[in-house]
């Protein structure tokens, strides 16, 4: 793993016109992995911390707008009320809604934390009519808190891995931190992942009744 994000570090350092766009792209459409993992070599120095931030939350913002817009298009609209995905897309939606009370703020961090989701509900939402202005407002606040959670966990990880590394003179002594401090994330997704399934259930239920 060590020489993997040397490596990485490296070509990032080599070529530093391409760093931007990695973490643009990366951002957009790579999901939770990809920050934590660009947040971890922003650890390593690889690019400043502050400037990542930024250009990580722009590339976010730009792909959710991309969705909300491509959400309005007639093949979208196709997609969301067909016999085969519309009641599974309701029901994802109607489970989130009520896992924030109704609140469209918290409806957009948990669609943010759930993996899986995000797409969804912003293809959804596009479609109840819901204005530009108002979807930017409450995906502005949602970006920030996801981003800034996610960029935490990476940075924090990769200053984990490089100072148990340097202390103990045991480089699996910070790859060990690192898995550790994974499967706390993954931990705390299958429990809020395992939430959000017995609410579906939930709704099914009733919806069979």
């Amino acid at each position: 793993m060590a020489s993997f994000v040397e490596w990485v570090s490296a070509f990032i350092l080599s070529y530093p016109f391409l760093k931007y766009i990695i973490i643009f792209l990366g951002a957009a459409f790579g999901g939770e992995s990809a920050i934590i993992f660009l947040s971890f070599l922003a650890a390593q120095n690889a690019f400043p911390l502050v400037p990542f931030f930024i250009v990580s939350f722009f590339g976010t913002l730009s792909s959710d707008t991309l969705w909300f817009l491509l959400g309005k298009t007639k093949m979208a609209g196709k997609i969301v009320s067909h016999r085969y995905t519309a009641k599974t897309i309701t029901v994802i939606f109607e489970a989130i809604q009520r896992l924030s009370r109704g609140n469209h703020l918290f409806a957009f961090i948990f669609a943010k934390f759930l993996v899986g989701t995000r797409v969804v509900v912003i293809f959804y939402v596009s479609k109840t009519g819901i204005a530009f202005k108002r979807f930017i407002c409450n995906d502005l606040a949602a970006i920030l808190i996801w981003l800034t959670t996610l960029t935490a966990i990476g940075f924090l990880s990769g200053l984990g891995f490089a100072y148990l590394s340097h202390i103990l003179k045991n480089v699996y002594a910070g790859i060990g931190f690192v898995i550790l401090v994974l499967l706390i994330v993954v931990m705390a997704q299958i429990w809020l992942k395992k939430v959000f399934t017995k609410e579906e259930e939930e709704i099914i239920k009733e919806k069979n009744l």
